[in-house]
């Protein structure tokens, strides 16, 4: 590995110009995208004038944002592989309407993959790599100033004459988190939001070495592997910032993993609570958090409960013992039924990432993947989810699949075949039953989770609470059913391709399945709305 240059000391462009940039982040923002906030807020910190702008709603408000700034630098933050082909025909049309500001970029694919952003992307001029807070600064000073600004350590960029490509020596990542300000939230009016609901960060960095994830992989690049945890105080002064000065009911904590790092981990959690609660915090501030189902323990989590815990996503993977051995997750099935358990005792709703399908399955994991979600949420403890891993850059899974040949890139969104092909089969027919209902923002899981949380964040009691769980559960088992369906008659089928008569019923069925469950989701949205209007508490957005 290159030697990590540290991010102390001011840049040549401040030295010698003092001058003060103009930047416009650009980035996907569902919900809060701190990346691009503590981007704004290390610029801010030096004096530079920026503005945020959210991707998705074509060139013109940033081009808008661009001309009234006057901007020197615009900085796309690129979250998801597949959106590509989107930032590039913005880019394009930005060009086009005679945008000459420098175009740089950055995240995960970003610090992965430089040089092939680089070339489908002709209108970019740099790639920032890993954490970019401190390159960003310097990258943007030097450019305000006038000065050669290709010799930034921590970017990537075209070589002389746009031939070939010259790497930028690698900038060391902050040790202290503290010493990073606040992101930067001015352009947000939270108590406008129908529950106003804001994402923080405690930490970065992730101990586990999971094949199919890239985090581990990124901060290494970063020069900083593990997790880096900020001081539990100050991170209890942006809780109480948030809450009473700007009307936060809700707090997503975004870290990788909660509680990842042992004992030493568990302490620090529990000094966030237990100074969440000396605050006076608890009574009205609700969190939602991340972990591992190793993790969930009842001593490690009640704590955290008492501090207004409220909701745990979970990521359980796999149910299959293979699989979690291919996926590297290092778990047994029946610690996951265990956290289930333990997070239901203790009043604590949750969902959960699965991956029904990974690239070295079998018809016998995916059955027995379905037989685990039957047992782990038949109950309607939380709604069924399951997707296909996707084999991301810089991870281990991507590795062996490029040392098997059996990896592929089509417009850059990375892809691969099953070993058995009656698998292909069955995912065409997965993809085109459940996109809708998994992967859209009003999709029927959403609208699942989204009920399930207000039932508990507003404790509408056992009765309506019930109710809920029995339309969850429904869903759930008659999604079950058409998944055993299928993987049966894909089985059974010589060339199941071949025969989409009955697969096309199961569709169907699907569809008229989500249909009931929607109909009587609708129901219980005016429930909680008069619930809302009378005790005025909140009601949750999507999560």
């Amino acid at each position: 590995m290159p030697q990590l240059l540290p991010m102390v000391g001011q840049s040549a462009a401040r030295v010698r110009a003092g001058a003060k940039a103009r930047v416009v982040l650009v980035g996907f923002e569902d919900q809060d995208n701190l990346g691009l906030r503590y981007l704004s807020s290390r610029l801010k910190q030096d004096g530079h004038h920026t503005r945020i702008v959210a991707f998705g709603k074509g060139a013109a408000p940033i081009l808008d944002a661009v001309r009234s700034l006057d901007a020197h630098v615009v900085g796309f933050s690129l979250i998801f592989q597949y959106m590509v082909p989107q930032f590039r025909v913005v880019m394009e049309e930005l060009r086009a309407d005679g945008v000459n500001a420098h175009f740089t970029i950055g995240g995960h694919y970003a610090s992965f993959e430089p040089e092939a952003l680089l070339s489908a992307i002709p209108q970019l001029d740099s790639v920032v790599r890993f954490e970019g807070e401190d390159t960003l600064v310097e990258l943007t000073e030097r450019i305000a100033a006038g000065l050669e600004w290709s010799g930034t350590p921590g970017i990537v960029h075209r070589g002389p004459a746009g031939v070939g490509f010259v790497h930028g020596p690698r900038r060391q990542g902050r040790e202290t988190l503290d010493e990073l300000p606040w992101p930067d939230r001015d352009d947000i009016v939270y108590r406008d939001q129908r529950t106003p609901t804001a994402s923080m960060l405690g930490s970065r960095g992730c101990p586990w070495v999971c094949s199919f994830c890239s985090i581990i992989t990124f901060y290494e690049g970063n020069g900083t592997k593990g997790r880096r945890r900020r001081d539990p105080a100050r991170v209890v002064d942006e809780l109480e910032y948030l809450h009473r000065d700007r009307g936060v009911a809700v707090v997503l904590w975004q870290d990788d993993d909660f509680l990842a790092g042992g004992p030493v981990a568990v302490r620090w959690a529990h000094r966030v609570a237990e100074e969440a609660i000396r605050r006076g915090l608890h009574h009205t501030l609700r969190w939602k958090l991340s972990c591992r189902s190793d993790e969930v323990k009842p001593e490690t989590v009640e704590p955290l409960v008492r501090a207004g815990l409220t909701h745990v996503y979970l990521g359980v993977e796999s149910g299959d013992e293979e699989s979690l051995e291919h996926l590297n997750k290092r778990l047994k099935p029946e610690v996951h039924l265990r956290a289930r358990d333990v997070l239901r005792q203790l009043g604590v709703t949750f969902d959960f990432g699965f991956m029904l399908m990974e690239p070295w399955c079998t018809i016998d994991t995916v059955r027995a993947n379905i037989n685990f979600l039957r047992a782990f949420v038949g109950d309607g403890s939380s709604p069924a989810t399951f997707c296909r891993m996707l084999p991301y850059v810089g991870t281990a899974s991507q590795k062996q699949l490029l040392d098997e040949g059996r990896f592929y890139e089509t417009n850059l969104q990375a892809d691969y075949s099953f070993l058995d092909p009656r698998l292909d089969t069955y995912y065409k027919w997965l993809l085109r039953t459940f996109d809708s209902r998994n992967f859209t923002r009003t999709g029927t899981l959403n609208l699942l989770r989204i009920v399930q949380f207000q039932a508990n964040l507003q404790k509408v009691g056992p009765v309506l609470d019930a109710a809920v769980r029995g339309i969850i559960s429904a869903n759930n088992l008659a999604v079950f059913d058409a998944l055993e369906d299928a993987l049966n008659h894909v089985e059974s089928e010589r060339d199941a391709a071949s025969d989409g008569g009955f697969l096309d019923l199961l569709t169907e069925g699907q569809a008229r399945t989500d249909a009931r469950s929607r109909l009587d989701l609708g129901a219980f949205e005016l429930v909680f709305a008069a619930d809302q209007e009378a005790s005025r508490g909140p009601v949750c957005e999507p999560v």
